[in-house]
């Protein structure tokens, strides 16, 4: 099964409905987008071994839940949920921009690459 999983991660993904060798792509899970392949002769889709989880807390994110906003010095904090912080890959470190926008949401944005 390692072998498989491996072969995947590289590329080497054939089409399980025509045998045709499938290219990367982005494939869509419900409302979430995560790695996988597609084949270009059928339309085939398979999503990464290791996306799967992502994709699963991607949905479960979508699920609106009630969080506490607490007061810590002078600034307030909300904590987000693991769906979310795990769909999105957050750990302790992660850096974020925070902001109020026009129709008086806050908008997080994770920054990538850092």
């Amino acid at each position: 099964m390692k072998d498989k999983v491996a072969a995947m991660e590289r590329g080497d993904l054939k089409c399980t409905e025509c045998g045709d060798l499938c290219e990367p792509a982005r494939i869509r899970a419900g409302k979430a987008e995560v790695r996988g392949w597609r084949c270009q002769k059928c339309g085939f889709e398979a999503i990464s071994p290791r996306e799967v989880e992502r994709a699963y807390f991607l949905l479960k994110a979508r699920q609106p839940e009630e969080v506490r906003i607490s007061k810590r010095g002078n600034s307030f904090m909300v904590t987000i949920p693991t769906a979310i912080a795990k769909g999105l890959g957050i750990s302790g470190s992660t850096l974020a921009e925070i902001l109020l926008e026009e129709d008086g949401r806050i908008a997080i944005r994770i920054k990538t690459g850092q």
